[in-house]
Protein backbone atom coordinates (compact mmCIF):
# COMPACT_ATOMS: atom_id res chain seq x y z
CA UNK A 1 0.00 0.00 0.00
CA UNK A 2 0.92 3.87 -0.62
CA UNK A 3 2.67 5.86 1.95
CA UNK A 4 -0.78 8.41 3.40
CA UNK A 5 0.38 12.05 4.00
CA UNK A 6 1.73 13.45 7.34
CA UNK A 7 -0.48 13.43 9.86
CA UNK A 8 -0.36 17.17 10.35
CA UNK A 9 -1.50 17.28 6.28
CA UNK A 10 -4.24 14.60 7.34
CA UNK A 11 -5.64 16.76 10.17
CA UNK A 12 -5.66 19.97 8.72
CA UNK A 13 -7.40 19.01 5.72
CA UNK A 14 -10.17 17.55 8.69
CA UNK A 15 -10.20 20.81 10.32
CA UNK A 16 -10.14 22.80 6.94
CA UNK A 17 -13.75 20.61 6.36
CA UNK A 18 -15.08 21.31 9.13
CA UNK A 19 -14.61 17.81 10.54
CA UNK A 20 -15.06 16.21 13.56
CA UNK A 21 -13.08 12.90 13.75
CA UNK A 22 -9.98 11.00 11.50
CA UNK A 23 -10.34 7.11 11.61
CA UNK A 24 -7.31 5.64 10.45
CA UNK A 25 -8.03 1.73 9.66
CA UNK A 26 -5.64 -0.71 7.23
CA UNK A 27 -6.31 -1.44 4.00
CA UNK A 28 -8.67 1.99 3.32
CA UNK A 29 -7.93 5.52 2.96
CA UNK A 30 -8.50 7.61 5.61
CA UNK A 31 -12.16 8.41 7.03
CA UNK A 32 -13.49 11.65 8.16
CA UNK A 33 -16.27 12.36 9.91
CA UNK A 34 -17.99 15.54 8.59
CA UNK A 35 -21.89 17.34 10.14
CA UNK A 36 -21.60 14.12 11.60
CA UNK A 37 -21.80 11.49 8.16
CA UNK A 38 -18.34 9.60 7.58
CA UNK A 39 -16.37 9.63 3.90
CA UNK A 40 -12.93 8.85 2.66
CA UNK A 41 -10.55 11.59 2.37
CA UNK A 42 -8.56 11.87 -0.91
CA UNK A 43 -5.17 9.65 0.17
CA UNK A 44 -4.17 6.16 -0.57
CA UNK A 45 -5.30 3.56 1.39
CA UNK A 46 -3.23 3.00 5.25
CA UNK A 47 -1.46 -0.17 6.37
CA UNK A 48 -1.06 -1.12 9.53
CA UNK A 49 2.46 -0.07 9.90
CA UNK A 50 2.10 3.31 7.98
CA UNK A 51 -0.47 4.25 10.57
CA UNK A 52 1.59 3.15 13.63
CA UNK A 53 4.95 5.17 12.27
CA UNK A 54 3.04 8.32 11.66
CA UNK A 55 1.54 8.26 15.32
CA UNK A 56 5.03 6.82 16.75
CA UNK A 57 6.47 10.24 16.86
CA UNK A 58 2.99 11.81 19.23
CA UNK A 59 3.58 8.84 21.99
CA UNK A 60 5.04 9.62 25.17
CA UNK A 61 6.72 6.55 26.69
CA UNK A 62 4.43 5.77 29.10
CA UNK A 63 1.79 5.82 25.73
CA UNK A 64 4.23 3.29 24.08
CA UNK A 65 4.19 1.25 27.41
CA UNK A 66 0.40 1.42 27.65
CA UNK A 67 -0.41 0.33 24.08
CA UNK A 68 2.70 -2.36 24.54
CA UNK A 69 0.72 -4.04 27.61
CA UNK A 70 -3.12 -3.59 26.35
CA UNK A 71 -3.12 -3.06 22.68
CA UNK A 72 -5.10 0.49 23.40
CA UNK A 73 -4.40 3.64 24.49
CA UNK A 74 -5.60 6.83 24.74
CA UNK A 75 -3.64 10.41 24.66
CA UNK A 76 -4.21 14.10 23.41
CA UNK A 77 -1.50 16.31 22.02
CA UNK A 78 -1.35 19.77 20.31
CA UNK A 79 -0.18 20.23 16.73
CA UNK A 80 1.17 23.45 15.70
CA UNK A 81 -0.68 25.53 13.59
CA UNK A 82 -3.48 22.66 13.17
CA UNK A 83 -4.91 22.59 16.64
CA UNK A 84 -5.31 19.97 19.84
CA UNK A 85 -6.63 16.53 19.14
CA UNK A 86 -7.22 13.33 21.31
CA UNK A 87 -5.88 10.17 20.16
CA UNK A 88 -7.46 6.81 20.54
CA UNK A 89 -5.14 4.04 19.49
CA UNK A 90 -6.51 0.67 19.10
CA UNK A 91 -5.90 -3.10 17.55
CA UNK A 92 -8.16 -4.56 15.60
CA UNK A 93 -7.92 -7.61 13.81
CA UNK A 94 -4.12 -7.61 14.54
CA UNK A 95 -3.85 -4.28 13.26
CA UNK A 96 -3.38 -0.47 14.39
CA UNK A 97 -5.96 1.48 13.96
CA UNK A 98 -6.85 5.43 15.29
CA UNK A 99 -9.29 7.48 16.16
CA UNK A 100 -8.41 10.99 16.26
CA UNK A 101 -11.25 13.54 17.33
CA UNK A 102 -10.58 17.29 17.05
CA UNK A 103 -10.96 19.14 20.29
CA UNK A 104 -11.90 22.89 19.37
CA UNK A 105 -9.03 25.45 19.48
CA UNK A 106 -11.84 27.81 21.38
CA UNK A 107 -13.73 27.54 24.08
CA UNK A 108 -17.45 28.36 22.75
CA UNK A 109 -19.42 30.86 25.48
CA UNK A 110 -22.19 28.96 26.31
CA UNK A 111 -25.01 31.24 24.97
CA UNK A 112 -23.55 30.20 21.73
CA UNK A 113 -24.10 26.61 22.12
CA UNK A 114 -27.86 26.59 22.17
CA UNK A 115 -28.15 25.86 25.72
CA UNK A 116 -30.58 27.58 27.71
CA UNK A 117 -29.26 30.33 30.38
CA UNK A 118 -30.02 27.77 33.36
CA UNK A 119 -26.88 26.08 32.74
CA UNK A 120 -24.83 29.00 33.22
CA UNK A 121 -26.91 29.49 36.37
CA UNK A 122 -26.20 25.58 37.59
CA UNK A 123 -22.48 26.24 36.65
CA UNK A 124 -22.15 28.88 39.50
CA UNK A 125 -23.55 26.73 42.50
CA UNK A 126 -20.86 26.04 45.36
CA UNK A 127 -21.26 22.56 45.76
CA UNK A 128 -23.11 19.48 44.54
CA UNK A 129 -22.62 17.20 41.21
CA UNK A 130 -24.12 18.43 37.92
CA UNK A 131 -23.72 15.80 34.99
CA UNK A 132 -24.00 16.09 31.73
CA UNK A 133 -24.64 13.30 29.36
CA UNK A 134 -25.23 11.60 25.92
CA UNK A 135 -24.38 9.02 23.75
CA UNK A 136 -20.60 9.64 22.30
CA UNK A 137 -19.84 12.92 19.43
CA UNK A 138 -23.23 14.34 21.99
CA UNK A 139 -21.24 17.42 22.50
CA UNK A 140 -20.58 16.64 26.27
CA UNK A 141 -16.89 17.46 26.26
CA UNK A 142 -17.66 21.31 24.47
CA UNK A 143 -20.45 21.64 26.98
CA UNK A 144 -18.46 21.10 30.07
CA UNK A 145 -15.09 23.49 28.53
CA UNK A 146 -17.76 26.17 28.06
CA UNK A 147 -19.48 25.50 31.97
CA UNK A 148 -15.30 25.68 32.88
CA UNK A 149 -14.45 28.67 30.93
CA UNK A 150 -18.10 31.02 32.25
CA UNK A 151 -16.65 29.96 35.75
CA UNK A 152 -13.15 31.26 34.64
CA UNK A 153 -14.74 34.48 33.34
CA UNK A 154 -17.69 35.14 35.52
CA UNK A 155 -17.57 32.80 38.89
CA UNK A 156 -15.84 33.51 42.50
CA UNK A 157 -12.44 33.09 42.33
CA UNK A 158 -11.31 29.76 42.69
CA UNK A 159 -9.20 26.54 42.40
CA UNK A 160 -10.53 24.49 39.87
CA UNK A 161 -8.73 20.41 39.26
CA UNK A 162 -9.67 18.07 36.09
CA UNK A 163 -8.57 15.18 36.00
CA UNK A 164 -9.10 13.52 32.32
CA UNK A 165 -8.07 10.29 30.34
CA UNK A 166 -6.72 12.45 28.02
CA UNK A 167 -6.62 15.68 28.82
CA UNK A 168 -8.90 18.14 26.37
CA UNK A 169 -9.07 21.76 26.14
CA UNK A 170 -6.46 23.59 28.18
CA UNK A 171 -7.62 26.16 30.39
CA UNK A 172 -5.81 29.58 31.16
CA UNK A 173 -6.30 31.12 34.69
CA UNK A 174 -8.41 34.10 34.92
CA UNK A 175 -10.84 34.03 37.61
CA UNK A 176 -9.81 30.75 38.40
CA UNK A 177 -6.68 28.80 38.60
CA UNK A 178 -6.27 25.17 37.09
CA UNK A 179 -4.88 22.22 37.94
CA UNK A 180 -4.89 19.42 35.04
CA UNK A 181 -4.08 15.98 35.16
CA UNK A 182 -4.19 12.91 32.79
CA UNK A 183 -5.18 9.61 33.83
CA UNK A 184 -2.00 7.40 33.26
CA UNK A 185 0.41 10.61 32.85
CA UNK A 186 -0.38 12.14 36.17
CA UNK A 187 -2.73 9.97 38.45
CA UNK A 188 -3.12 6.27 38.00
CA UNK A 189 -6.83 6.21 37.97
CA UNK A 190 -10.13 8.19 37.77
CA UNK A 191 -10.67 7.48 41.56
CA UNK A 192 -7.53 7.84 42.95
CA UNK A 193 -6.93 11.45 40.73
CA UNK A 194 -10.61 12.25 42.66
CA UNK A 195 -9.56 11.06 46.09
CA UNK A 196 -5.68 13.15 45.90
CA UNK A 197 -7.57 16.37 44.82
CA UNK A 198 -9.37 16.08 48.10
CA UNK A 199 -6.21 16.97 49.82
CA UNK A 200 -5.32 19.92 47.43
CA UNK A 201 -7.88 22.75 48.25
CA UNK A 202 -10.18 22.80 45.41
CA UNK A 203 -13.44 24.24 44.99
CA UNK A 204 -14.37 22.53 41.82
CA UNK A 205 -13.82 19.19 40.07
CA UNK A 206 -14.07 18.54 36.36
CA UNK A 207 -13.66 14.71 36.22
CA UNK A 208 -14.25 13.48 32.39
CA UNK A 209 -15.76 10.70 32.75
CA UNK A 210 -16.96 8.58 35.84
CA UNK A 211 -16.23 4.33 34.27
CA UNK A 212 -17.08 2.35 37.79
CA UNK A 213 -18.26 2.04 41.20
CA UNK A 214 -14.94 3.63 42.50
CA UNK A 215 -15.06 6.53 40.60
CA UNK A 216 -18.75 7.53 40.99
CA UNK A 217 -18.52 6.52 44.96
CA UNK A 218 -15.26 9.44 45.00
CA UNK A 219 -17.14 12.13 43.30
CA UNK A 220 -20.49 11.59 45.25
CA UNK A 221 -17.81 11.91 48.71
CA UNK A 222 -16.33 15.07 46.63
CA UNK A 223 -19.61 16.79 46.20
CA UNK A 224 -20.78 15.71 50.09
CA UNK A 225 -17.81 17.51 51.25
CA UNK A 226 -18.66 21.05 50.25
CA UNK A 227 -17.18 20.78 46.60
CA UNK A 228 -18.79 21.19 43.28
CA UNK A 229 -18.47 18.43 40.82
CA UNK A 230 -19.07 18.36 37.16
CA UNK A 231 -18.48 15.65 35.15
CA UNK A 232 -19.67 13.52 32.10
CA UNK A 233 -21.92 9.72 31.56
CA UNK A 234 -22.41 7.93 28.58
CA UNK A 235 -26.45 8.07 29.50
CA UNK A 236 -29.23 9.25 27.28
CA UNK A 237 -31.72 11.37 30.08
CA UNK A 238 -31.75 12.15 33.75
CA UNK A 239 -33.79 8.74 35.05
CA UNK A 240 -31.41 6.20 32.76
CA UNK A 241 -27.95 8.38 34.57
CA UNK A 242 -29.78 7.72 37.90
CA UNK A 243 -29.86 4.08 36.76
CA UNK A 244 -26.66 3.62 36.17
CA UNK A 245 -25.40 5.76 39.30
CA UNK A 246 -27.24 3.45 41.95
CA UNK A 247 -26.59 0.07 39.55
CA UNK A 248 -23.17 0.99 39.95
CA UNK A 249 -22.87 -0.69 43.46
CA UNK A 250 -23.94 -3.91 44.98
CA UNK A 251 -28.03 -4.26 45.58
CA UNK A 252 -27.03 -4.30 49.50
CA UNK A 253 -25.34 -0.62 49.18
CA UNK A 254 -28.02 1.03 46.76
CA UNK A 255 -30.46 2.37 49.70
CA UNK A 256 -27.82 4.58 51.35
CA UNK A 257 -25.92 5.38 47.52
CA UNK A 258 -29.43 6.65 46.48
CA UNK A 259 -29.84 9.26 49.90
CA UNK A 260 -25.94 10.43 48.72
CA UNK A 261 -27.11 11.15 45.15
CA UNK A 262 -30.39 12.60 46.43
CA UNK A 263 -28.32 14.65 48.63
CA UNK A 264 -25.96 15.99 46.04
CA UNK A 265 -27.50 16.10 43.05
CA UNK A 266 -27.98 19.25 41.82
CA UNK A 267 -28.83 18.80 37.92
CA UNK A 268 -28.45 16.48 34.93
CA UNK A 269 -27.84 18.20 31.91
CA UNK A 270 -28.70 15.33 28.68
CA UNK A 271 -27.64 16.49 24.86
CA UNK A 272 -28.13 14.96 21.91
CA UNK A 273 -27.00 16.71 18.29
CA UNK A 274 -29.14 16.98 15.29
CA UNK A 275 -29.07 17.59 11.95
CA UNK A 276 -29.77 21.57 10.72
CA UNK A 277 -32.09 22.19 8.59
CA UNK A 278 -30.26 23.68 6.36
CA UNK A 279 -27.61 21.16 6.45
CA UNK A 280 -25.32 23.59 8.02
CA UNK A 281 -23.88 21.46 10.68
CA UNK A 282 -25.97 20.35 13.55
CA UNK A 283 -27.96 21.73 16.49
CA UNK A 284 -28.06 21.09 20.30
CA UNK A 285 -31.49 19.53 21.47
CA UNK A 286 -31.10 18.97 25.91
CA UNK A 287 -32.96 17.33 28.63
CA UNK A 288 -32.67 19.60 31.87
CA UNK A 289 -33.12 17.59 35.29
CA UNK A 290 -32.76 20.32 38.69
CA UNK A 291 -32.56 18.53 41.99
CA UNK A 292 -35.76 19.97 43.42
CA UNK A 293 -36.71 18.92 47.00
CA UNK A 294 -39.15 16.53 44.77
CA UNK A 295 -36.43 15.11 42.70
CA UNK A 296 -34.44 14.05 45.85
CA UNK A 297 -37.44 12.15 47.08
CA UNK A 298 -38.19 10.44 44.23
CA UNK A 299 -34.44 9.26 43.84
CA UNK A 300 -34.65 8.15 47.66
CA UNK A 301 -37.56 6.14 47.13
CA UNK A 302 -36.21 4.55 44.42
CA UNK A 303 -39.49 6.16 41.87
CA UNK A 304 -36.46 6.83 38.91
CA UNK A 305 -39.39 6.15 36.49
CA UNK A 306 -40.89 9.30 37.43
CA UNK A 307 -38.33 11.76 36.86
CA UNK A 308 -39.88 12.32 33.67
CA UNK A 309 -42.80 13.58 34.77
CA UNK A 310 -40.93 15.96 37.30
CA UNK A 311 -38.94 17.57 34.56
CA UNK A 312 -42.49 18.56 32.33
CA UNK A 313 -43.88 19.93 36.09
CA UNK A 314 -40.53 21.68 36.49
CA UNK A 315 -40.70 24.15 33.56
CA UNK A 316 -40.78 27.38 36.41
CA UNK A 317 -37.29 26.50 37.72
CA UNK A 318 -35.65 25.91 34.65
CA UNK A 319 -36.49 22.26 33.90
CA UNK A 320 -36.40 21.14 29.84
CA UNK A 321 -37.72 18.13 28.52
CA UNK A 322 -36.09 16.42 25.46
CA UNK A 323 -39.55 17.07 23.69
CA UNK A 324 -40.24 20.51 24.49
CA UNK A 325 -36.52 21.21 23.50
CA UNK A 326 -37.08 19.86 19.65
CA UNK A 327 -40.55 21.09 19.61
CA UNK A 328 -38.45 24.38 20.20
CA UNK A 329 -36.21 23.81 17.90
CA UNK A 330 -38.54 22.67 15.02
CA UNK A 331 -40.70 25.97 15.97
CA UNK A 332 -37.64 27.86 15.15
CA UNK A 333 -37.06 25.54 11.69
CA UNK A 334 -33.94 24.96 12.99
CA UNK A 335 -34.60 21.32 11.88
CA UNK A 336 -36.96 19.16 10.06
CA UNK A 337 -40.33 17.74 11.25
CA UNK A 338 -39.04 14.67 10.15
CA UNK A 339 -35.51 14.62 12.53
CA UNK A 340 -38.50 15.79 15.09
CA UNK A 341 -40.61 12.71 14.62
CA UNK A 342 -37.30 10.63 14.87
CA UNK A 343 -35.69 11.89 17.96
CA UNK A 344 -38.98 12.60 20.26
CA UNK A 345 -39.74 9.94 22.95
CA UNK A 346 -43.34 10.97 22.57
CA UNK A 347 -43.61 12.16 18.87
CA UNK A 348 -47.67 12.72 19.18
CA UNK A 349 -46.81 15.73 21.38
CA UNK A 350 -46.09 17.86 17.57
CA UNK A 351 -50.03 17.48 16.96
CA UNK A 352 -50.48 18.99 20.30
Amino acid sequence: MADSADLPTLLADVVSRGGSDLHMIHGIPPIARIAGEIGALPYPAMSSDVIYRILEPYLLDVHRGTFKDEMRVNFSHTIQDVGRFRFNLYMSLGTVGATIRVIPTKTYPLSSLGLPPVVGNLAHRRSGIIFVTGTTGSGKSTTMAAMLEWINQTGRPGKVITIEDPIETLFKPCRSIFVQREVGVDTPSFDIGITDSLRQDPDILCIGEMRDAQSIRAALLAAETGHLVLTTLHTRDASKTAQRIISAVPNVDQDAFRDQLATTLEAVISQELLPRADGKGQVVACEILIATSAVRQLIRENKIEAMNDAIQAGAQVGMISKDASIKYLLLKKMITKEVALEHMRNPEQLSR
